[in-house]
């Protein structure tokens, strides 16, 4: 059976090269692994002699000259220091302590009867701040103005319900008989 001559870039070598340096690149710009990518076969269709079949000490010494695919991926992606194999650490965004803060603060308000309510509106205050500038944690921020609209309605329930109970004490008083103080004028 005949087989096809082995040119430069269809040696085991260079196939292996190849895909290894794309993986290492997988992070990077599509853009810039193409050019990459294209740079580095360029360089092994001329340095193997394009459709020659190479021998297999001739890609080895071509590959030791570009060097390792890590060292490609690197400088052509200086932002992706870390190896494509290394674990990504996943870091917290800034600021990401302060919906919870605020919604321990909203909670915290619900027993507090009256100054609980210039909590809230505190609270209400920081956390629509924070939700037009795009912070993190958005779901804490709404559960914060909830519970905050929750203090506030229970701190007006507890006015109306004072106001109420006041009146209806002194009405009663009046009309049981017993002496009210009334304040009179002499004219």
């Amino acid at each position: 059976m005949n087989q096809a001559p082995q040119t430069g870039l269809s040696h085991p070598l260079v196939v292996a090269y190849l895909a290894d340096l794309d993986r290492a690149l997988a992070s990077a710009d599509p853009q810039e692994r193409q050019d990459t990518v294209t740079a580095v076969t360029e360089h092994l269709t001329d340095a193997l002699g394009g459709d020659a079949e190479p021998t297999t000490e001739q890609v080895r010494a071509v590959l030791d000259e570009l060097g390792s695919v890590e060292k490609i991926a690197d400088a052509a992606t200086p932002a992706s220091a870390a190896p494509a194999s290394a674990p990504a650490t996943k870091e917290k965004p800034r600021g990401s302590w302060i919906a919870p803060a605020l919604l321990a603060t909203a909670i915290v308000s619900l027993v507090l009867p009256f100054f609980g309510a210039l909590l809230a509106i505190g609270c209400i205050v920081a956390a629509v701040v924070l939700l037009r500038a795009d912070a993190p944690r958005r779901g804490l921020l709404r559960a914060t103005i909830a519970v905050s609209i929750v203090t506030l309605l229970v701190t007006a329930a507890l006015v109306v319900g004072s106001l109420a109970w006041t009146t209806f004490s002194v009405s009663s008083v009046t009309e049981s008989g017993t002496p009210a103080v009334v304040s009179s004028t002499s004219p």
